[in-house]
């Protein structure tokens, strides 16, 4: 028996034990009032609840889940807890977590180990661990992906989608299609703009990290900005040249309508969206013939990285029953029930051990080797971020400032949305 197969055994007998407590907490309450516990995120409800039912829920033990829209999930939070009305337990998303981490409750190491963490769970869940201990688990990983029309790149005698950003510059002088005003009526990529670019702040944040920026470094005690790191104008001039009538890979502006719109309208020959995405254009067209690429990288670049939406199975200090709530966040994460999450939806499992059986399909081969690849940032607050990457981005494209002041001046802006 190899290391690997001895850490995948092991991992898997820590869930067996946990499940074994929790079995047993159940029992030590037959008899007695029944356990309540409340749950809230905007995790599909019926995903959520038919994983409960397989997997928690008894005659002693109830958790009742609450969809929220991801829209409107922070103002709902916020003003459940100002009134002491909030839930015992979150699905949180990762950028919400700086927004809540005082009042989310943190697992101590001593109860479940940081090796243990790490040997189970993908390499973005990390940003769940603090010093003192776990803030969440992870649960469901949503990960950025390329979708490509395959009529248009065989028009221009593609044989594959893009694999590196330097393939981009020549897709875009064949592909996009603009008249003798600069009017684009075909495009190849949509890139260089944010307001009609679907997730513009998570395309370009990966890009940042690809160049080995992780726009926030996390630390112990404080995060630290690093949007103005050396090396990272090259990147954001990237981006903004797309979006540049002056520049031979001009491809996108701002009078377009979205990304994704353009794309189902077969106007678009590249459009970056997550996996979550895949049903939903095929309803949106069905005659659109259309397949699934991992996220491109630099030529150069020693690993592949992409954009991962994470969420994590998160406690409230002020839950009604800390102890058995981390029973049931260890349920949720467990094998078992990431399994019937991964049957239901097709994403990759966010449990190592799982991740080694790879799907046969299009669609399930490029979801997995894209957990791998998925990375995340410490957001201060999305809403705020979201405001600071848009201005920094336009700033650059309108004109008013090069893309070295921009990023120094989006730096200013992160730093003080952290404190």
């Amino acid at each position: 028996m190899n290391s690997f197969q001895i850490i995948v055994l092991g991992i898997f007998a820590f869930f067996i034990v946990a499940g074994l407590a929790a079995i047993s907490l159940v029992k030590q309450n037959a008899g007695a009032e029944v356990i309540s516990l409340t749950m809230w995120g905007s995790v599909d409800k019926d995903l959520v609840e038919s994983i409960i039912g397989s997997t928690v829920n008894s005659e002693t033990l109830k958790v009742s889940y609450r969809e929220i829209p991801e829209w409107s999930l922070d103002k709902e939070i916020v003003e459940a807890l100002a009134v002491r009305r909030g839930p015992d337990m979150l699905l949180l998303p990762l950028p919400l977590l700086t927004r809540y981490k005082d009042k989310l409750l943190v697992i101590p190491y001593s109860t479940y180990p940081e090796r243990t963490f790490k040997d189970t769970f993908m390499q973005e869940g990390d940003l769940f661990l603090s010093k003192n201990g776990i803030i969440a688990f992870p649960f469901l990983l949503d990960p950025m992906v390329m979708y490509f029309n395959r009529d248009l790149l065989d028009e221009v005698k593609k044989p594959q989608a893009p694999r590196f950003w330097d393939e981009f510059i020549s897709l875009a002088r064949d592909l996009t299609l603009r008249d003798e005003y600069g009017n684009i009526s075909r495009s190849a990529v949509a890139l260089g703009e944010y307001r009609n670019i679907n997730h513009a702040r998570e395309i370009l944040a990966t890009l940042f990290m690809q160049s080995g920026n992780p726009i926030v470094a996390k630390g112990d005690s404080v995060n630290k900005v690093t949007l103005d790191k050396s090396g990272t104008s090259p990147v954001l001039d990237f981006y903004t040249e797309f979006a540049n009538p002056q520049k031979p890979v001009y491809s996108w502006n701002r009078s377009l309508p979205s990304a994704r719109s353009a794309f189902l309208a077969a106007n678009l020959a590249i459009y970056f969206g997550f996996g979550s995405e895949y049903d939903g254009l095929r309803k949106g067209n069905p005659n659109l013939d259309f397949d699934i690429a991992p996220f491109p990288r630099p030529r150069d670049a020693s690993i592949a990285i992409t954009y991962g939406k994470l969420t994590g199975v998160s406690i409230l200090r002020t839950a009604s029953n800390t102890g058995v709530a981390l029973q049931v966040a260890l349920t949720l994460v467990s094998p078992r029930a990431l399994n019937i999450l991964r049957s239901k939806t097709g994403f990759p499992p966010v449990h190592r051990g799982l991740l080694t059986a790879k799907p046969t399909d299009a669609f399930g081969a490029v979801m997995y080797d894209s957990a791998f690849m998925a990375r995340g940032f410490i957001d201060p607050n999305p809403a705020v971020s979201a405001g600071i990457f848009r201005n920094m981005i336009e700033s650059v494209t309108s004109g008013r400032a090069r893309s070295k002041e921009a990023l120094q001046k989006a730096n200013t802006e992160m730093k003080e949305a952290f404190r």
